[in-house]
């Protein structure tokens, strides 16, 4: 695990193209470089833009960045006057309960909980933790309400779709053989007891990481930290203010240079999560193929090329982002408005479509 932490100052002033082009001026490490490079969707404005700067007195920021879940972390506090070491370990503390929530729930660790449901899949059902069980039952009400375009059985499809050196298109008979191992209705929950039937695989990321942005939250304020903007990938939960003012953060334009924005939203005590084709993508024949897959076709979506949601938690931005982004503009925001929720949807034609709250607290590039 990589990690650095910093005091950083008022953010104002490094150009953005200077922080996506690595000009040393604002990336001088490797973990930075590797922080920049993870952050897809949602840029993080007061987070990103302040690393050479000189800051005025009582508005420097602690912040701490790693590794971890596969992606980059990075937690930032204002210190609001407090001592940098009760700062630094709050910021600790949050780091710790986002290790145990990957210890918990990564499919990626045999040791792992999930990987025990995974590993019986089709033999025996598996004892797991309450909190597990609890984010399982929720990941089914939430494939209900999204007509199954969120469902944790995805896993069921293999390595099918990889955007790696060795992408290739499969045929229509492999990802149909694959669609067919995906079906949330297939978990069988019995008090702490999951049972899973053969071939059908679990795969939390969809969910897990915006549940752990929350805990991380959670513990912060629990610290006596109200004010704390926490960003695992991309996405981010924006708690209090900074200093009194919301938090801004910024909207990637989904067909332009990293870094060039449409907007920006502020907010505070919210969540803002992206999600769009242009994160993990192959070209082949003039046909951009993403890793956004319709768990209902088992194909990349195509009724969207970027999506935006604002909600109360990070756990409901990341689901209903994806979702939104995989229903398109009618049925996408029509979802959005009866979760609660606030999007932003951009389609093929590159034309926006929002809901009203959205509209209303995105300030748009001139």
């Amino acid at each position: 695990m990589f990690a650095t932490s910093q005091v950083v100052p008022k953010p104002y002033g490094c150009n953005r193209r200077a922080v996506f082009g690595w000009h040393k001026a604002c990336t001088e490490t490797g973990v930075k470089r590797l922080w920049l490079r993870t952050l897809l969707a949602v840029l993080a404005v007061g987070a990103l833009l302040g690393y050479r700067l000189a800051g005025s007195h009582g508005t420097d920021v602690f912040r701490e960045q790693r590794s971890l879940m596969g992606t980059a972390w990075s937690i930032e506090v204002p210190l609001n006057g407090q001592d940098q070491e009760t700062v630094r370990a709050a910021v600790a503390s949050a780091y710790r309960e986002l290790d145990r929530i990957e210890a918990l729930m990564s499919e990626w660790r045999p040791e792992s909980p999930i990987s025990q449901v995974d590993a019986a899949a089709g033999q025996h059902a598996v004892e797991v933790p309450a909190e597990l069980r609890a984010l399982l039952e929720r990941s089914i009400e939430y494939s209900r309400k999204t007509e199954g375009t969120f469902d944790i059985t995805w896993r069921g499809m293999g390595r099918i779709w990889h955007f790696d050196d060795t992408f290739r298109v499969p045929t229509a008979a492999e990802i149909e053989k694959a669609r067919r191992n995906i079906d949330y209705r297939r978990i069988q929950i019995d008090g702490n007891r999951i049972y899973l039937p053969e071939g059908t695989n679990i795969g939390l990321g969809g969910i897990a990481k915006g549940y752990a942005i929350d805990r991380a939250a959670g513990v912060l304020k629990k610290a006596g930290f109200p004010d704390s903007l926490v960003d695992g990938g991309g996405d981010i939960l924006a708690s209090g203010t900074r200093y009194g003012k919301p938090w801004k953060v910024g909207v990637q334009d989904p067909r332009a240079e990293r870094g060039t924005l449409l907007g920006v939203v502020e907010i505070s005590n919210a969540a803002l999560v992206s999600s769009g084709d242009y994160e993990r993508f192959r070209m082949v024949d003039g046909v951009r193929y993403h890793h956004l897959i319709d768990p209902r076709t088992g194909w990349p979506a195509t009724a969207a090329i970027a999506s935006t949601v604002l909600a109360s938690t990070a756990e409901q931005g990341v689901v209903l982002g994806k979702a939104v982004f995989i229903l398109g503009a009618d049925k996408g925001l029509a979802l959005a408005k009866a979760e609660g929720v606030e999007a932003l949807l951009i389609d093929p034609a590159q034309k926006q479509r929002t809901t009203p709250g959205f509209a209303k607290a995105f300030h748009q590039q001139p």
